[in-house]
């Protein structure tokens, strides 16, 4: 149930970006999300060793307030933590923290 949620949500970012003062349009994220479900796409791009071009194009279109929008930042929210691991959870701070997201 909670997994069906967390999707519903990472579709829900999308809609966020668009509401960014420069709007970011992450279509193929949404392809991602849509694709694979929530849960797997935010699996695989924690799994990369770098941050996505989207999580850049966030950052770019709103500094921090645009992290805000991003997979690393969402999966650290209760309750969606506790769907990952402590490594992946760890993955995400340490990406907020490099573009300077103190939320994270």
């Amino acid at each position: 149930m909670l997994e069906k949620k967390f999707h519903a949500a990472m579709e829900n970012i999308y809609h966020e970006g668009l509401k960014l003062q420069k709007p970011y349009r992450a279509t193929r994220y949404l392809q991602l999300v849509r694709e694979l479900g929530g849960k797997k796409a935010a699996d695989r791009l924690l799994a990369t060793p770098n941050p996505s071009e989207g999580f850049t194009q966030l950052y770019l279109h709103g500094q921090t307030e645009g992290l805000t929008k991003s997979v690393e930042y969402f999966v650290l929210q209760s309750p969606w933590s506790t769907l990952f691991t402590e490594q992946q959870l760890a993955i995400a701070r340490a990406r907020l923290k490099r573009y300077g997201c103190s939320q994270a």
